[in-house]
């Protein structure tokens, strides 16, 4: 029916209605109105159309089914479970899709994939539409197995599906095929280049990998299809921060400066104004967000504001916010490394030492945020207790750091000379023959020793210093001898 006429139906409906008498359409109309609310997804009078028209065509099956989807748009799924029994069709596509959507959401998945596989299986007509509905209903419950299964057998007959190449990417990215995904989601993009869905789902999936600059390009194509998804925004920003483009990251947030993503976005731009040393656009920022009453889970923000405080001269309020946010986050490893270092900077070496002590036990059952600043004050105590003498406990904080985060510099170095300052060459020799030329000179460079006649271009540099040599030279400055 044309938009004229549906006008014009509705008009006849309220002019009826608002005078006092019950207005009268045959089951047609109604279904015409009620689809014309679906499609422009305007549901202002649907409700009471749609009880109109049961009431003057209660035996109508086409606005029964209607009721069953209303119900099932409002998860209502039993009343609509109980509604297609009574309506007792078969074959009718509207009502086996339906119910195997209510069976679903009812904790009867299991019956749904019967019935559907029955369907099916006798061959059905609509069996497309039955694999278009219950395999991302499947993928949604976590039912993976069973929707590869009949996503398998779906592509099999109907190997062109869209839909069902796109229920193929998100199995995969569940699966932890990412590249695989990525492969399919391609494809996707091949048959139709001007979905913004597909540009944001390849994004997505290169931002896993990660390969921010594939991840950002997609986005860029993505917003050229439709530039007003905040979340699509949000994103692109986050890799921009993460490929160390600051400066676009904190424009990409700035864009969603008037959505309801805002308030997730800032404190991702005060990590853009730390990382950029902008500490007074930081700590301007950073201070509004802790005015906020849901920060307390978020202990970056805490961490970033003392930084800022540190950096513009707040010692004062730097010191306060820091011994507040200890009482919050008493284990998390980023709050106790900065105590740690703030203590050893200001020569309180016994309470650093407490402090790292229980940073010990903490990074344990860190999560990856944060390990690397535990492990850096884990190396800043190992040291100092190395200069102590106290070479057994600096030992253990080094194998905690090798443990947790191998990749630190100079670890095996710092190893290898403890080791060798317990006479274990043995021990040295593992940790020592496990470091470069150039990161062993680097080292004995930062440990005093004079290397100012050694030329780091030669190339017989590339050969490791006799074990022998090398404790000697390292021996022969005395603040290395205990």
């Amino acid at each position: 029916m044309k938009k004229d006429d549906i006008s014009r139906l509705l008009q006849r409906y309220l002019d009826t209605r608002d005078s006092g008498k019950e207005p009268y359409f045959d089951a047609d109309e109604i279904d015409d109105l009620l689809e014309s609310f679906e499609e422009s997804d305007d549901y202002a009078y649907y409700d009471e159309i749609l009880e109109l028209g049961l009431k003057l065509h209660p035996n109508n099956t086409t606005l029964k089914i209607r009721e069953c989807r209303r119900y099932a748009y409002n998860d209502n799924y039993e009343e609509a479970l109980a509604l297609i029994e009574n309506i007792g069709e078969t074959n009718n596509e509207d009502l086996d899709i339906l119910r195997i959507e209510c069976y679903c959401y009812t904790d009867q998945s299991e019956k749904a994939i019967k019935f559907a596989k029955d369907l099916i299986s006798n061959d059905c007509e609509y069996s497309e539409a039955i694999f278009e509905c219950i395999i991302p209903i499947l993928n949604d419950l976590d039912f993976q197995k069973e929707a590869r299964e009949l996503l398998e057998l779906g592509l099999t007959i109907f190997p062109d599906n869209q839909l069902l190449k796109n229920e193929l990417c998100f199995l995969l990215e569940a699966e932890g095929k990412i590249q695989e995904a990525i492969d399919i989601c391609n494809e996707l993009i091949d048959k139709n280049p001007y979905s913004n869905d597909y540009w944001f789902t390849l994004g997505r999936l290169y931002s896993m990998i990660p390969d921010y600059d594939k991840a950002i390009e997609a986005f860029d194509f993505a917003l050229t299809c439709d530039d007003s998804d905040p979340e699509l925004k949000v994103l692109r920003g986050y890799c921009l921060y993460m490929n160390e483009n600051y400066e676009k990251a904190l424009e990409a947030y700035k864009e969603v400066i008037d959505s309801e993503s805002f308030y997730r976005v800032k404190p991702l731009m005060a990590e853009c104004y730390v990382k950029l040393e902008r500490f007074d656009e930081g700590y301007k920022l950073l201070k509004e967000i802790l005015k906020q009453t849901d920060t307390e889970k978020d202990p970056s923000v805490y961490v970033n504001f003392i930084r800022c405080c540190l950096e513009t001269e707040r010692e004062k309020e730097a010191t306060s916010m820091l011994n507040k946010t200890i009482k919050l986050f008493p284990d998390n490893v980023r709050i106790l490394s900065l105590l740690a270092l703030t203590y050893l900077e200001n020569d309180h070496e016994e309470q650093a030492l407490q402090i790292t002590d229980y940073l010990f036990k903490a990074i344990d059952s860190a999560e990856e945020e944060g390990t690397k600043e535990g492990c850096d004050s884990l190396l800043r105590a190992g040291q100092y207790l190395y200069l102590k003498g106290d070479i057994e406990k600096a030992l253990l904080y080094y194998k905690k750091i090798l443990q947790r985060n191998p990749d630190i510099p100079h670890m095996n170095i710092h190893m290898a000379m403890a080791y060798l300052s317990l006479g274990d060459i043995k021990r040295f020799q593992e940790y020592y023959e496990q470091t470069s030329p150039v990161e062993m000179m680097n080292f004995l460079k930062k440990s005093g020793i004079n290397l100012d006649k050694i030329d780091l271009n030669n190339p017989f540099i590339s050969r490791h210093i006799p074990p022998e040599d090398l404790a000697k030279e390292f021996l022969k400055n005395k603040d290395n001898s205990n």
